[in-house]
């Protein structure tokens, strides 16, 4: 087999790879919404190489977007579970805004009755 068939093949097995990729991604519609939040994190470079492949094949147009359209389908796969922390989290904040109230209450009637 001469370089020039390898490379033909080569070619044709990323074209495959990435236009089943995209049909995965376009079907789930990952990628594809306005995004307005910034969030910055560090990765291991492993993880990176990955993301730089999935750019490089096109398939999403920067590092930023494979995270985020990752990310929110992680999260959509399991949001009943999510939107149940969600609400927790709201709780166990209006708990302690009502704790916080109460112990400044507290202390404001204690310098009152000095």
């Amino acid at each position: 087999m001469s370089k020039q068939e390898t490379e033909s093949d080569t070619d044709r097995e990323s074209r495959s790879l990435r236009d089943e990729l995209l049909g995965r991604f376009e079907r789930d519609e990952l990628g594809l919404k306005h995004r307005e939040i910034s969030v910055m994190t560090r990765l291991s470079t492993d993880i990176v190489e990955i993301l730089d492949a999935l750019v490089e094949l096109e398939i999403f147009k920067s590092r930023s977007e494979v995270v985020a359209s990752f990310v929110e389908k992680a999260i959509m796969d399991r949001k009943s579970v999510f939107d149940s922390i969600s609400k927790q989290a709201s709780d166990i904040t209006k708990k302690r805004e009502a704790a916080k109230h109460l112990a400044f209450q507290a202390i404001q009637s204690k310098s009152e009755s000095d």
